[in-house]
């Protein structure tokens, strides 16, 4: 088969959970002797340089388009007053970007179109005109559900009702393109229950992030005992707001009375309100790092603080795969088949999470098990070449 991935945001260097997620896939499709390539949005957030050494690699072609995304106050403002659209989508819908995709479609006969989440459904009409593959919506999360929660937990009043309209808009965004795609490939069960509710009719097949663990070695042991870390994109704000939380009522309240513990913080593109922020917090800010599993091996169990949001997060699959335990909120591990207890720790009260956290880095032995049972998990349940065989299979059946 040759399958088109359209991208809105370019996904090299790999350095969040939906590149990693897009790749992954890419991967998968490639080493099956399928042909996959590439068409993305080079932005201003996501311009990186292709390095053909990259793991994960495996794109036949790649194109992209440039388009402007920059948060705009006067557009903002103006689609606030006239308009019925979400601004987040809006800034996607670029002409320029349809050109490229259409100059691609008219290149090769591709059977698949496969689009990277809701944002890209605005050109089901040009890839209808110019192609007859199936067109499939790979669903990265519940979209409107990532902003009502947000607008649930916004303290400031007017950020709040912003967010409520937002999330509305979304909402009608989303149901607007329900069923005007040939397949759905949601990333979770819980999603696709939710995609079933809004109305969904087509095809369905769940496929969750996939990690390849052969080539990865298991967590042996980390090399700061007592540490603990955060790792992920800055400038999204459910990781904000859950990096907020967790240094207040957890890591300060409580955890940083043990003058042993350790709090190291990573991440791209943190705002600057948010860098004065941690500058003035007893934590070791990292920023963007190089080597983002030197990283995560070294130091000790990761914490996921997620209080809104939705889909999965990649970086906690990334951890359970090196053998790394992880704490994490009820809503960071939403729609991973995980056991608490077992193969990860999940608390969302901060004390709870704070002792989840103790036992962890007191108890060595329960370390290992839940690091090690985590390993198993992702290898039995999300290997991402049993995962993109599966997909292959259903694409092949609904052709």
């Amino acid at each position: 088969m040759k399958i088109l991935q359209v991208s809105h945001k370019y996904p090299f260097p790999p350095k969040d959970g939906g590149s990693l997620a897009m790749i992954s896939l890419a991967d998968g499709f490639a080493r099956a002797g399928h042909e996959v390539s590439l068409i993305a949005m080079r932005t201003p957030k996501h311009g990186g340089k292709i390095d053909k050494s990259e793991t994960g690699y495996a794109y036949h072609k790649v194109y992209t388009s440039y388009v402007n995304t920059t948060l705009n106050p006067f557009r903002l403002l103006s689609n606030l007053l006239f308009s019925i659209l979400p601004y987040n989508a809006v800034r996607f819908i670029n002409q320029k970007f349809r050109d490229k995709l259409t100059d691609v479609l008219l290149l090769d006969d591709y059977d698949i179109v496969q689009l990277e989440g809701l944002y890209l459904m605005p050109y089901t009409d040009t890839i209808r005109k110019y192609s007859g593959a199936r067109i499939v919506l790979r669903a990265h999360n519940v979209e409107h559900e990532v902003w009502n929660r947000m607008a649930s937990k916004a303290k400031n009043m007017l950020k709040r009702a912003y967010l409520k309209i937002l999330a509305r808009r979304m909402n009608l965004f989303e149901t607007s393109f329900m069923n005007q795609y040939d397949l759905l490939v949601p990333i979770s069960e819980r999603d696709r229950c939710v995609f079933v509710n809004l109305g969904n009719q087509k095809p369905t097949c769940v496929i969750p992030f996939g990690m390849d663990v052969t080539g990865q070695p298991p967590l042996k042991e980390p090399a700061e005992k007592n540490a603990l870390f955060y790792i992920g994109s800055l400038d999204y704000m459910p990781n904000q707001e859950g990096l907020i939380w967790f240094i207040e009522k957890v890591w300060k309240n409580i955890l940083c009375r043990d003058i042993n513990y350790v709090f190291y913080i990573a991440g791209r593109n943190a705002p600057g309100h948010l860098r004065n922020y941690l500058k003035k917090q007893p934590v070791i800010f990292m920023g963007e790092i190089e080597d983002a599993y030197h990283y995560m091996q070294t130091k000790g169990i990761m914490v996921v603080p997620v209080l809104s949001g939705g889909g999965i997060r990649i970086r906690i699959v990334e951890a359970m795969a090196l053998g790394i335990p992880v704490v994490s909120t009820s809503t960071g591990a939403e729609g991973l088949d995980v056991s608490d207890g077992m193969n990860i720790m999940i608390a969302d009260d901060p004390e709870i999470f704070s002792k989840a956290v103790v036992k962890l880095l007191e108890n060595q032995t329960f370390f290992a098990n839940i690091g090690k049972n985590a390993r198993i998990f992702v290898r039995e349940k999300m290997n991402s070449v049993a995962l993109a065989a599966e997909l292959l299979n259903f694409y092949m059946n609904n052709l």
